[in-house]
C-alpha cells in the first residue's frame, strides 16, 4: 500500500492499493478501450464454441458399444420371433436367407442407433448456436415438417407393390418390421431437425452479427455439418436398399410361388433418397444464399469499367471457394448418398425394358 500525503490542503490524497492485496494473487491488468471489444479477432466464434467442438476420448468406445448393442438387438428381434419357427432345418435356402436378412437387420439397427446418437449430438451443438435461443415457432415448425414428412413416407410405403402370394399380400414378420421402422423414424428425426435448423441459421440476418471471421467460419462450419449428416444418413439409406433386398429373397425362398418384383426395392430406396434429397437441397439452397450475401459484402462484383479489375475478381473467387460454392449441391447430395445413382440407374433400366 502505498500512500502520498497531500501538499495542499485543496490536494486530494490518493491511496493505491495493490490488487495482490485485496485477492492474495496477482491479478492480470484488464484490458480496457477499444482492445476490450468482444467482437476483437482473437475471441472464439460461436461456430468454434459450439458446432465445431471436439468429442471425448470415450466416444468412440460408447458409439462402438452402442452399435454392438443395436446389432445384437436387431439381430435377436428376428431370430426370436414367432414367425422364425416356420423356417425349420429342411428348408436350408429359406433358413440361410432368413440368417442372412436377420445379419442386415442386425447391422442397420446397430447402424441406425449409433447414427441417432451422433446426429442427436451434432443437432444439439447446432441448436446451441442460435443467439440468445432458439426461436420457439421455429422449432415447432421443424417438428411439424419432421413428422409430416415421416407419415407422408409411411402413407407412400404402404402403397408400393410388395410381396404377395395369389393376390395377398404376404404377412411374414410385419410386427418386427413395423416396429423396426418406427424406431427408424424416430432416430432420423434429429438428423432432419438437422437440416431444417441450417436453413433457418442461414436465412436469419440476426444470427450473422459477429465478425466478419466469425461469419466466414460459420458458413465453413455449417457445411461440415451438412456433409456429416448427409454422410450418416447415405451409410442408413444404403444398409436399408441392401436389407431390402435381403427381404425379398427371403420372401423368395419362403414361398417360391410368391412374387415379388424387384422394382418394390428401387422404388423404396428411391423415396427415402428423394426426401432426403429434399432436406439437404433446402439447408443448401440457404447456405448458398448466405454466401452470396457474404459475397457481396466483403468481395463485391467490380465495375467492368475499371482499369484494374483482376485482383477484386481473384478475391472474389478465392473467397467463394472457400465458402464452398463452387461445387453444385447435385454431386455433393451424390458423393454423400453413394447408392443414389445406381438406384436410379437401376430404376430407369428397368422402366426402359421391352
Amino acid at each position: 500500500m502505498g500512500v502520498r500525503m497531500p501538499t495542499d490542503i485543496g490536494e486530494l490524497v490518493v491511496v493505491k492499493l495493490a490488487d495482490e492485496q485485496l485477492t492474495g494473487n496477482e491479478t492480470a491488468a484488464r484490458p480496457s478501450g477499444p482492445e476490450s471489444d468482444p467482437m476483437e479477432s482473437d475471441c472464439p466464434c460461436r461456430a468454434d464454441i459450439h458446432i465445431d467442438r471436439a468429442p471425448g476420448n470415450w466416444t468412440l468406445v460408447a458409439l462402438l458399444a452402442v452399435a454392438a448393442a443395436g446389432a445384437l438387438i436387431g439381430r435377436l428381434i428376428i431370430l426370436k420371433a414367432p414367425d422364425a419357427r416356420q423356417f425349420t432345418p429342411d428348408r436350408k435356402a429359406a433358413v440361410q436367407a432368413l440368417q442372412l436378412w436377420a445379419a442386415l437387420i442386425g447391422i442397420l439397427s446397430g447402424s441406425g442407433l449409433a447414427a441417432g446418437v451422433l446426429m442427436a449430438r451434432w443437432s444439439w451443438q447446432l441448436l446451441r448456436t442460435f443467439q440468445p435461443r432458439v426461436p420457439g415457432m421455429s422449432a415447432v415448425r421443424w417438428a411439424l415438417a419432421t413428422v409430416l414428412v415421416l407419415l407422408t413416407v409411411n402413407w407412400l410405403d404402404t402403397g408400393l407393390p410388395a410381396g404377395t402370394v395369389a393376390g395377398q399380400h404376404v404377412h411374414l414378420f410385419v410386427r418386427q418390421i413395423v416396429s423396426i421402422g418406427i424406431a427408424g423414424g424416430v432416430i432420423a428425426i434429429p438428423g432432419l431437425v438437422g437440416f431444417l435448423a441450417v436453413r433457418s441459421l442461414a436465412w436469419n440476418d440476426s444470427q450473422w452479427d459477429e465478425e466478419p471471421r466469425c461469419q466466414i467460419l460459420m458458413i465453413v462450419r455449417l457445411r461440415r455439418h451438412l456433409r456429416r449428416l448427409l454422410g450418416a444418413f447415405g451409410l442408413l439409406l444404403t444398409l436399408l436398399v441392401v436389407t431390402t433386398a435381403a427381404r425379398r429373397q427371403l420372401v423368395l425362398a419362403f414361398n417360391p410361388n410368391a412374387t415379388y418384383s424387384q422394382e418394390y426395392v428401387l422404388l423404396y430406396g428411391l423415396l427415402f433418397a428423394a426426401v432426403l434429397a429434399l432436406f439437404h437441397l433446402s439447408a443448401a439452397m440457404a447456405l448458398d444464399g448466405r454466401c452470396e450475401r457474404l459475397l457481396a459484402e466483403y468481395a463485391p462484383v467490380p465495375d467492368p469499367a475499371a482499369e484494374d479489375i483482376s485482383a477484386p475478381l481473384a478475391r472474389r473467387t478465392d473467397l467463394a471457394a472457400f465458402l464452398g460454392m463452387g461445387a453444385p449441391w447435385q454431386k455433393s447430395f451424390q458423393d454423400g448418398v453413394i447408392i443414389f445413382a445406381p438406384l436410379l440407374t437401376a430404376l430407369i433400366g428397368t422402366a426402359l425394358q421391352k
